[in-house]
């Protein structure tokens, strides 16, 4: 396969935010990179050749079925499996990112990164360059509407993030991620869509997670720094199983022994950290769950119910209206009226 067939097949487009002018290319492997200088490929051929500066703004897209380094954190990053699974070693600390999942890891040395793999491993890595995340920050810390805190502008000057590995469906980071993979499965080349504008949306949305990681680390009750990080990692894990089960609406005790705590310690430290209580949450995500059925049209009030794991459809319509302010009937009749309206 030559060069251009083979970066043919890899290359895909970075529609993300609107752009939509195809650029017809013939030496895709040249062309593309002279006009997107941030994306680089990583395939077989040049991932032990391919340079690969620190501190810099980059994205590496790469397929590979088997990777090895000891260098996996030398800058901060994003790291995003689209396909398969990266382990990850700091330390004594193992991170094994999957499928639709990431990583958002701090500059440090001797991490070692590995996989081996019968079939591609597809991953997308971003690099920050530390500078665009203190600019980010300093913006955001003069609009009013983002409220961050003083104490927050050291942390950005020198950022050190909260390494967690996080589902992409359940972050504003997340989704803007998912974009990425999925305007890179198309197949196209477009021009002038990952840029500094591009990166800058992308930062804005790091600092606004990890500014709510700061203030829910200091929100638990504990006074030494690492029992805070290690209660709040649990946290995270305890809340994306509740993502992964609440309409099957599981007792609390069981989402505290997923992460390792007690049923005391994970329902008031959740609470702490998120000012909700485990269960609120819970019965918030099935309440979001059955508004989209309703709009739907297809299920019955009654359906909705079962699946969203109410125990009768009074109960069902009792919580509704108290978090949407009227009963599932009437907001389907109100979907009806609003719908019949718009076709006179």
């Amino acid at each position: 396969m030559s060069n251009a067939a083979y970066y043919g097949k890899l290359l895909m487009p970075l529609i993300l935010f609107g752009w939509s002018k195809p650029l017809i290319v013939d030496n895709l492997e040249l062309k593309t990179i002279l006009l997107m200088p941030y994306v680089h490929l990583i395939n077989e051929q040049n991932k032990l050749s391919l340079n690969k500066p620190a501190d810099t703004d980059r994205i590496y897209y790469s397929e590979l079925r088997e990777w090895f380094t000891n260098n996996a954190f030398r800058s901060f990053s994003v790291k995003y499996v689209v396909e398969g699974a990266i382990t990850y070693r700091c330390g004594q600390k193992e991170y094994k990112v999957e499928k639709n999942h990431f990583l958002l890891t701090s500059k440090q040395p001797f991490v070692k990164a590995y996989f081996e793999s019968k079939q591609p491993v597809k991953s997308i890595c971003i690099d920050i360059c530390p500078s665009s995340i203190a600019e980010t920050f300093s913006v955001l810390h003069h609009k009013e509407e983002h409220n961050l805190d003083n104490y927050m502008t050291g942390y950005f000057e020198c950022p050190h993030f909260f390494e967690h590995v996080y589902n992409t469906g359940q972050t504003q980071l997340g989704l803007q991620l998912k974009q990425l993979s999925i305007a890179l499965k198309n197949g196209l080349i477009y021009e002038d869509i990952v840029n500094e504008e591009w990166f800058l949306r992308l930062t804005e949305e790091i600092v606004l997670q990890e500014k709510q990681n700061c203030f829910s680390l200091n929100n638990i009750s504990s006074r030494k720094v690492s029992t805070r990080k290690e209660t709040y990692e649990r946290l995270l894990t305890g809340r994306e199983f509740i993502h992964a089960h609440y309409l099957q609406n599981p007792e609390i005790a069981e989402v505290a022994r997923h992460c390792n705590l007690s049923v005391y310690h994970f329902f008031r430290s959740f609470k702490q950290a998120f000012k909700i209580s485990p269960y609120q949450y819970m019965l918030q995500l099935r309440l979001q769950h059955a508004l989209e059925l309703l709009k739907t049209g297809i299920y019955s009030v009654t359906d909705i119910a079962s699946l969203c794991s109410f125990p009768d459809v009074f109960s069902f319509s009792k919580a509704f209206k108290k978090q949407y302010g009227l009963s599932p009937n009437y907001y389907i009749r109100s979907i009806f009226e609003s719908t019949s309206s718009a076709k006179l």
